[in-house]
């Protein structure tokens, strides 16, 4: 019986350290270590007034409507050197990535935008659509933005 005992104890522990490999593995470094994904209470308000200017020229004549923005709208940001990739919510489209060589407060307009999905096989394909709509943005951060949209989707 205490043999019987033992087996039991050693095959729990090793799905606990099978768990535990599979969660380092899930956190180990992705295309996105190393972007500050950081985004302050001050930032959202700040970001929220330029980006809803920003919408309400470049994107308010195509919808046909006034967009508002508040600093909860402001989801994420990913950032390398002056580089800023922000996930806002419009209330009036699919919620779209903008992409500025700047912070959004510091610019005066996005310069372009993407929204929708992606299929897991894109990736080589935005990171060229970001060469050619983005230019010179960071190799690292188109890299990041692909694999954020075709793979990892949501995870933070």
């Amino acid at each position: 019986m205490p043999m019987r005992h033992t087996h039991s104890i050693m095959v729990k522990q090793a799905w606990v350290v099978a768990g535990l490999a599979i969660h380092a593995f899930a956190s180990a470094a992705t295309p996105c270590t190393g972007i500050d994904r950081s985004l302050s209470a001050a930032q959202q308000r700040n970001y929220a007034v330029a980006i809803e200017q920003h919408l309400n020229q470049q994107l308010g004549p195509e919808v046909q409507q006034k967009i508002t923005t508040a600093p909860q709208d402001v989801r994420q940001v990913f950032r390398l050197g002056t580089w800023h990739i922000v996930y806002v919510h419009t209330h009036v489209s699919d919620e779209p990535f903008l992409f500025y060589p700047q912070p959004p407060d510091k610019a005066a307009a996005y310069v372009t935008a993407w929204a929708g999905s992606a299929a897991s096989d894109e990736a080589p394909s935005i990171r060229a659509w970001l060469r050619k709509n983005a230019p010179g943005i960071p190799p690292k951060l188109a890299r990041c933005f692909a694999w954020q949209v075709t793979a990892a989707r949501d995870v933070q």
